[in-house]
Parts: structure tokens; C-alpha cells; sequence
């Protein structure tokens, strides 16, 4: 317990509201405990107070304070169990535990709470819990850990011969002979623990207690509202719609920790492709996305693999995110769960963590992705001149997300131009690319093979937040014999419009045929705008090639 290190108190909290309890009967707790098989004549408080090996375990009953809220009330735990209400105790003996340190840790009151949640509530649980030759149950503490109890023990703490079983008042006694161990969830690890906290701070900032109205007792209702003489807190994080709620302990998960120099290096590297220019909180937004898209596919849940031998799919894995999320051949040399580069491992209450020596992703794996703007999504267009437009299915391997828009002159002499939003961009470098079908997509005896020809413009926005423009001067056409990723041009952007709600990237098409070339066709089957991610070290060898 000397190393135990603070974090917000979660899970079973009471109100104030308890003190009054602890001397009368309440109706309400009646109902939500049952009582029933209690038959001793003294509290579970007055079995412990007088037994003198025990006299450690309670010193730490009376300084330590049951609290509301993350604040502390003035009920101390030594009172809770006197309390009208069904509970087990199991009372490691003295001697088991650092009884001292643990006084000190309670000086404050942060310590306080560390003390509560981790040492008094992983002893105590509400209602009757008898160990007989047929136990074998998880019991949900009082701390929200699920413990196994057995025959003879609780989790690690085995009980004392002929000392376990006793009946009070107020539910039932069982004598120890050590303490239960906490285990930390993964989330706890990971906010609480100093080696973690390169990652574990940006966690701990979006955490919130929330009311469990389920768990909670209901006194009244005051004004419209609800009242509660027992009120039950769990902590809740805007991260886990992201995430996955990693701290459940009924779960299994499993989460790949980098050490603080190698995370230091990727969150440096991915940052600069989350630069947010002039928008309103940049650098915070910058941070968020920053964090979010490193740590989602560090973590999967055991239990919703289909072969982990085949493939890792991570907590953000959804159908429609495919490819993205999935790593197969997770065990090979450089994959996902490649055991030579795990270092350690912790085994947390609802799965492992595991400490990696080198970063197993790159930026293309999970967050530099390719871009896709459809064609037949009406949607993406924001402007067309001079053309009409059919949007048709079409199913082929070749056909982006089956379907293409058919642009069609307005006039036969009609120069069209069209114009689509592009969302998602980072501020990184991508190849784009306009993905032409040919005309027997439509007809398949069709003979016009007369290739498109066009220019195209690129809209954007830079750092300082003013809209510009870049002209690909070239004119593209494409083969008009098969479908055709035709290259419009490189580009840098120098903001991201990452997940944001105003997009500032656009790209234009212009038809730019001349009445005396015959030979284009103004009619163009358009699948996709595609941008292609490129990578600094590929930019970097061009660079290299040109010289």
C-alpha cells in the first residue's frame, strides 16, 4: 500500500444523507439490501471493535471517510458498518497489512480516498455473502471490483479457520489472514500510475461522475427532482464513445502501452499533420485528435475477437470503417501483438496492459488515410455550370462504392465545370486523383472511346484562415478504353479539416475542350475524386530522384 497513488475516488459513494442512517432504521434500505439470514446480536462494527486482532483493521475504519461525490463526508467507515443495513466484511487480521502507512496516506484528503477505494471498499460488500463448501461467485465490492470468492478465500485473502461465517446484526463477519489485493482496471493503470501518464493525463481530462439512478436509492422527490439517501457515482468518460468503456470490469481488454520517449516521437510526428491554422481553439482541438487517433487502435477487447490469431480488431472497429481498425497476422515479426516487442506486461482486473518497445503502426495504418469523395453522392457536389447530372449504380470492382456521376454538357459545345467538397483532410501531402469510367460501364457495346480533357482547381484554407486557390495548370485526360485514376496533381495542405463541420476544401473540375478538338468527349463518367496520402519519406526520395 506504499505505493498506492492517488487518483479521483469511483463507484460506490453515500451521502451524507448516511449519518442519519447509521442510527435508525430506513424503510428504503429494507427494500434495496436484504437482510435475511442475519441472526447475531451485535453490529459487524461491535464484532470487529471487540476483537483485539482486529484492532488494526479498525484504526483504519475510524480514520478513514466514506465520501459523496469525490468529497469527503463525515462518516467514517467504522460507522458504516454499524449501520443498518445488509453488509459482509472481510477483516484482515493485524499484521497482514501496513496499518501505520496506511494512517499516514489518510493525513489527507487525497490520501483519504486512496485508502477508501483501495484497501477499506475492497473489503466490504452490500448484502450477505456466506462461505460454505458450494461458494464460488465474483462479488461486487463496495469499490466496483468484481472479487472471486471461493470455500475459503476472497480473491488472494483466505479466511481463518473457524473464524469466517459470523453473524451480526447488520449481515456477516469474515476473519482473514491477509488483505485482498486491489487490481487496477485498465483505465485506472493508465490514469493513476506516473509511468503512464504521457498518455493517462489526456484520459483523466474528459472523466466525469455521473449518478447511477439504478444503484442509487431514491428518498423523495424535492421540487420536481429526485432525492437520494444512498446516492451510488460512477465515473464516466466522453472518451469511451471512442474507446470503449475500458474501465467495466466485467470486460477483458487489452491495451499496447509505449514508453514516454517513443510516445513523445509519434505524437510529434502525427501532430503536424493536425494543424488547425486559425480556427477557434486550434491547439486544443489539434491536441484532442492528436491523442485520439494514437491511442484508439492501442487498445482491443478480447472477447469480441473473432481469431486473434488471424487478426486484431480494435475498439473503434466498425463495418463501415473497414479496412481501418483490423491488423492481421497480429503475431508475425512487426504485427500488432509481435512478442518480441512487448517488454512487460500488467494483469489489470479486466484484462492486460503491454508495454512495447517500438511503435508497431504507421501514419497510413491509422490516420493518414486516403480520401474518397464520391461522385454519386449528390451531397458532395456544391456547385455545377453548363451541365446536367445522372447519378447511376453500377457494380463492378473497378466502381468505387458501386456507383458514378454522368456529366453531361449542357449544349454540345458546353465547357461544364463542377465542384466537391473534400472533408477530412490533414495538413499532409496527398496525390489527387479524378477516377474516370469509361462508357461501357453504361452501354456495354458502346464505341464512344473519346477520351475526357480538363483542368481543375483546388480550393483551401491556410494557417491564417484566409481561402485560397492553386490551378493545376496542366489539362488531364484519361484512357477512355478502362477505368482511369487520372493524377491531377500534388499537394500540401497546410491545415487540417479533420471531423470538423465546416469544410474548407473544395476541388473544381473544368471541361477544357476547344470547338476544333473533336477527338474529347465533354460527357465524362466521373467515379471519385480519390487523394492518395503521401508520406514524408516518399516525398523526401522524389525529392532525391529529381536531383
Amino acid at each position: 500500500m506504499n505505493k498506492i497513488i492517488y487518483h479521483s475516488i469511483i463507484g460506490m459513494l453515500f451521502t451524507a444523507v448516511m449519518a442519519v442512517a447509521l442510527y435508525s432504521c430506513s424503510d428504503s434500505w429494507d427494500d434495496h439490501y436484504d437482510q435475511n439470514g442475519t441472526n447475531g446480536n451485535e453490529s459487524i462494527y461491535q464484532l470487529v471493535k471487540d476483537n483485539p486482532k482486529l484492532s488494526d483493521f479498525m484504526r483504519v475504519l475510524e480514520a478513514t471517510h466514506v465520501y459523496n461525490n469525490n468529497k469527503p463526508t463525515k462518516v467514517t467507515f467504522a460507522q458504516l458498518i454499524a449501520a443498518d443495513q445488509a453488509l459482509t466484511v472481510w477483516a484482515p487480521l493485524n499484521g497482514s497489512f501496513n496499518a501505520d502507512s496506511l494512517l499516514e496516506i489518510c493525513k489527507t484528503q487525497k490520501g483519504d480516498s486512496v485508502v477508501a477505494k483501495h484497501f477499506i471498499m475492497n473489503h466490504i460488500a452490500h448484502n450477505l455473502y456466506n462461505m460454505n463448501a458450494q461458494t464460488d461467485e465474483n462479488v461486487r465490492m463496495l469499490n466496483d471490483k468484481f472479487l472471486r470468492l471461493t470455500p475459503k478465500a476472497l480473491y488472494n485473502a483466505n479466511v481463518v479457520e473457524n473464524d469466517y461465517n459470523i453473524p451480526a446484526i447488520n449481515g456477516l463477519l469474515h476473519v482473514v489472514a491477509n488483505d485482498a489485493d486491489y487490481t487496477y482496471n485498465i483505465y485506472e493503470g493508465m490514469t493513476t500510475m506516473q509511468e503512464y501518464e504521457h498518455i493517462g493525463k489526456f484520459l483523466k481530462k474528459y472523466e466525469k461522475q455521473e449518478l447511477d439512478e439504478e444503484r442509487s436509492i431514491q428518498a423523495d422527490v424535492v421540487d420536481g427532482r429526485k432525492v437520494y439517501s444512498d446516492s451510488v457515482m460512477i465515473t464516466e468518460n466522453n472518451l469511451f464513445r471512442v474507446f470503449d468503456k475500458i474501465m467495466e470490469e466485467d470486460s477483458l481488454y487489452g491495451m499496447l502501452v509505449p514508453d514516454r520517449e517513443t510516445w513523445n516521437r509519434v505524437y510529434d510526428e502525427a501532430k503536424q499533420y493536425f494543424n488547425f491554422g486559425a480556427i477557434e481553439k486550434a491547439d486544443s482541438v489539434s491536441e484532442y485528435w492528436t491523442n485520439v487517433v494514437l491511442i484508439r487502435d492501442l487498445i482491443f477487447n478480447r472477447n469480441t475477437q473473432r481469431s486473434e490469431n488471424d487478426s486484431i480488431f480494435t475498439t473503434s472497429y466498425t463495418n463501415r470503417d473497414w479496412p481501418y481498425h483490423v491488423f492481421y497476422n497480429p503475431f508475425q515479426p512487426g504485427g500488432y501483438f509481435d512478442h518480441a516487442n512487448i517488454t512487460d506486461s500488467l494483469l489489470c482486473s479486466n484484462g492486460y496492459l503491454y508495454f512495447i518497445k517500438e511503435w508497431p503502426f504507421t501514419p497510413k495504418q491509422i490516420y493518414f488515410h486516403p480520401i474518397v469523395v464520391q461522385g454519386e453522392r449528390e451531397a458532395n457536389m456544391t456547385a455545377y455550370k453548363d451541365c446536367t447530372l445522372n447519378y447511376r449504380q453500377a457494380f463492378g470492382d473497378s466502381i468505387s462504392a458501386n456507383g458514378y456521376v454522368d456529366i453531361v454538357p449542357r449544349a454540345s459545345t458546353s465547357n461544364w465545370s463542377t465542384t466537391f467538397e473534400i472533408r477530412n483532410t490533414l495538413s499532409g501531402t496527398y496525390n489527387i486523383y479524378a477516377v474516370i469510367q469509361p462508357k461501357t460501364v453504361y452501354l456495354a457495346n458502346s464505341r464512344d472511346f473519346k477520351p475526357n480533357k480538363f483542368k481543375a482547381v483546388l480550393n483551401y484554407m491556410d494557417v491564417d484562415g484566409v481561402m485560397k486557390s492553386v490551378n493545376f495548370d496542366d489539362e488531364v485526360s484519361n484512357n477512355p478504353y478502362r477505368t482511369d485514376s487520372v493524377l491531377i496533381g500534388q499537394f500540401t495542405f497546410p491545415t487540417c479539416n479533420y471531423q470538423q463541420q465546416e469544410t474548407t476544401v473544395s476541388l473544381q473540375l473544368k471541361c477544357s475542350i476547344t470547338n476544333r478538338q473533336t477527338n474529347f468527349s465533354r460527357e465524362m463518367f466521373l467515379d471519385c475524386i480519390y487523394l492518395k496520402p503521401i508520406s514524408e519519406e516518399e516525398t523526401k526520395a522524389r525529392k532525391e530522384v529529381r536531383r
